[in-house]
């Protein structure tokens, strides 16, 4: 109630010229306090109890009060109470009226409310419906400054908090508000002047009050700046610099939420905590239970504006947050304000320290539970099979548990959005320092698949991986998952270097070869875990995906091509058309050409589709190799047909296309070159002497310090060369 349009305001006394305001310089901005008649001329009897209280821990008393904000000079009410020129709100605490009659009928109190708003937009709760309340004024009144409310109840308890609607009739007072005869405000007694009679709590620096009066400050709607700059000249206040504890408004988020977290302390017992904040944390679905336990109430986990789903904070709950000096940026965790990375190692340095069965609270064992954690789970460091899953396609109740643990959409997804730099030098400072048997089970088992062991470990650290020289795309997919574990990714893996290896013939490069009119074959990477397909690759129904990936892939993909859709539009809801269905311009050529798309294999490695393009039948049709180019050229477009695909878009979005060279082998020797390709893939310069191993004798010819058993390996190879062999020589024959 105390901002209007971005600018701050607070209590400010009328001056000789009735001009009150006063700026203060801080290092970010001039902050201004306006005049705003919120006190002005408001008897200290129609300040809400909790204004009173809180002016009261200032300093404030009646007497003064009425003096220092003229409030005899005022109406018999308070001004800006009177409203619609026919209603007012009377005495907080009676349950009748000094002027006018109480409202007593629901539809009265209706139009009061209705009033109301016009006259004072968004100060109070508009009118709801009735209530039976036996602590509240009977009929219709305020509910400390709340919102209105209609109570039913005749005879009550108690009206404290509470402050009745009055009616009255407009002709008695001339027209307008009713009024006392008045007109200047008593004399000061002998002796005292403004200085002195305004309370030294008015005029002491925030920094210099006491915790409960910096609390009345900001129940009262004032922060630092504005409590600084609402002190009048004519009060003769004191200079006051920013608070040393307290971050000044633009610095780093985080830092705000550190200042937060040490000013609120889970570690501390509840009875530490102020009245105030005890009351600003139940409103937020905090006890006592909850505090000491660390048990996070579902409201951590809501908007904190009010758009579904789920519901935002309601006003109480934002009032509460604002109270206790939360943003809106601050509440989500500075999602918008920081990076991604440095916030998700904040979260991981936090859990580090937490122990399944001694210093883990409760509350947080709760949740680390809907998410599928268990004791073993939690030793081992092997995440839950939930962490796969996009943050929009958890299920309501494993989003809440994410969100109340620290997560945030990005951190939960891995923040794949974070600079390559700034990954690498977050995944330097996981493992700076680290000791090998410091390490989670699951995190030195996934070193170890990428060729590490403790020995090279205690030698250097992370930099001592043998596979660090291996180009990211060279790592089989296995080992590519475990190091996204550990924090890298393809860039990270190459120390941010991704035209290493770009002179050299990869895969990722094209092959265009041999008659235009040919069948194209191609590979779909698609960079999305392989386990949203997993159970659902050729037809067998999870809840993720209720159809076949492998038939929305080709139909999808057969739109693209086949459907003349528009080349490049944004569609809010994706492609669709007025029924609902995927867009398709031309429904006769893509059911003529539709099967021209066919599925070879699905593989993993985020999502591999290996997939064919089969050749024109006629001149009339597109080639392959013009379709395959069409296809490719779309999937750089979020604003392609592809991309736009209510079922693949996505998928399309982070997918990039490969063609291969189409072999002629029958899927048989397809598999046996396959298997060939991985064992030999095992292999580096760094192992490759282990192929000269016997196996009979167990004569080992190179060094193995660190390497991860293999006398078995060669034998195999050779028997995978040897089935291998046939096919090879039946194909050359040809």
């Amino acid at each position: 109630a105390l901002h209007s349009g971005g600018v701050l305001k607070g209590p400010s006394p009328s001056s000789a010229d009735g001009a009150a305001a006063r700026h203060l310089q801080t290092d970010m901005e001039t902050v201004v306090c306006e005049e705003n008649g919120r006190w002005q001329n408001l008897p200290w009897v129609y300040l809400t109890y909790a204004e009173r209280n809180a002016w009261g821990e200032l300093g404030w008393s009646e007497q003064w009060w009425d003096i220092a904000w003229e409030a005899n000079a005022a109406v018999a009410v308070a001004n800006g109470r009177c409203f619609g020129g026919r209603f007012l709100i009377g005495e907080s605490g009676l349950d009748k009226c000094l002027v006018g009659e109480l409202v007593r009928s629901y539809d009265d109190c209706r139009n009061a409310s209705a009033e109301y708003q016009l006259a004072f937009p968004s100060d109070l709760f508009p009118l709801g419906a009735p209530v039976e309340d036996l602590q509240g004024t009977p009929g219709c009144n305020v509910q400390d400054r709340v919102g209105f409310q209609f109570n039913t109840a005749q005879i009550t308890g108690s009206n404290q908090g509470y402050s009745p609607i009055c009616m009255f009739d407009p002709n008695q007072f001339g027209g307008g508000c009713p009024s006392t005869t008045t007109t200047t405000a008593p004399p000061l007694p002998e002796g005292v002047s403004m200085e002195n009679m305004v309370p030294e709590g008015v005029t002491t620096c925030y920094q210099d009050l006491t915790v409960d009066q910096q609390d009345a400050v900001r129940l009262l709607g004032y922060s630092v700046q504005a409590w600084h700059a609402c002190m009048l000249p004519a009060w003769d206040p004191p200079t006051c610099p920013w608070p040393a504890d307290i971050p000044m408004p633009d610095a780093p988020c985080l830092d705000h939420i550190d200042y937060l977290e040490s000013k609120y302390k889970l570690s501390e017992p509840w009875s530490a905590l102020t009245p105030r904040a005890q009351t600003a944390f139940e409103d937020l679905g905090w006890s006592a239970d909850r505090w000491n336990n660390m048990d996070y109430p579902v409201s951590y986990s809501k908007p904190f504006s009010g758009q579904p789903p789920p519901t935002g904070l309601s006003k109480q709950e934002r009032e509460a947050a604002e109270f206790l000096g939360y943003t809106a940026d601050t509440w989500h965790k500075c999602e918008a304000k920081s990076e991604c990375l440095a916030r998700y190692a904040r979260l991981e340095a936090k859990m580090a320290t937490w122990s399944w069965r001694t210093t883990m609270p409760s509350g947080v064992r709760k949740q680390l539970e809907a998410l599928g954690w268990t004791e073993d789970s939690w030793f081992e460091g092997e995440p839950p099979a939930v962490y796969q899953t996009a943050w929009d396609e958890l299920r309501y109740p494993q989003r809440v548990a994410a969100s109340l643990l620290g997560y945030t959409r990005d951190a939960w997804e891995g923040c794949v959005m974070s600079q390559c730099v700034v990954r690498y030098n977050y995944v330097l400072n996981k493992y700076k320092n680290v000791k090998w048997s410091e390490m989670k089970l699951a995190q030195r088992n996934a070193w170890m698949l990428l060729e590490h062991s403790q020995e090279l470990w205690d030698q250097g650290g992370m930099m001592r991986t043998r596979l660090f020289s291996y180009r990211w795309d060279e790592l089989t997919p296995a080992q590519q998952r475990q190091a996204t574990f550990l924090g890298h990714d393809k860039g990270t893996w190459q120390g941010c270097n991704l035209e290493w290896g770009s002179d050299v013939n990869e895969t990722s490069e094209a092959e265009v070869s041999g008659a235009a009119d040919r069948t194209v074959r191609a590979v779909m990477k698609i960079e999305r875990p392989f386990s949203e397909i997993s159970g659902n690759i050729y037809g067998q129904q999870v809840s993720s995906m209720p159809t076949s990936f492998v038939a929305v892939f080709e139909r999808s993909v057969a739109r693209a091509l086949f459907c003349g859709n528009p080349e490049f539009k944004n569609y809010t809801s994706g492609a669709v058309d007025a029924a609902g269905n995927p867009l398709c311009k031309t429904p006769e050529e893509f059911e003529r050409q539709r099967r021209r798309i066919r599925v070879v294999s699905v593989l993993e490695g985020s999502i591999l589709v290996d997939f064919i393009i089969v050749r024109n039948q006629t001149e009339g049709e597109a080639t392959s190799l013009f379709l395959f180019n069409l296809l490719a050229k779309q999937l750089l477009n979020f604003a392609t047909p592809i991309s736009q695909d209510i079922e693949f878009s996505k998928f399309a979005r982070v997918a990039t296309l490969t063609e291969v060279p189409l072999s002629n082998w029958s899927p048989e020797q397809r598999e046996q070159a396959l298997v060939f390709e991985r064992m030999r893939g095992m292999y580096s310069e760094f192992n490759a002497c282990q192929l000269q191993a016997d196996a009979r004798s167990g004569a080992i010819r190179c060094p193995t310090a660190g390497a991860p058993p293999r006398s078995e390996l060669p034998l195999r190879l050779c028997v995978a060369a040897l089935a291998v062999l046939p096919f090879l020589r039946r194909d050359a024959a040809r």
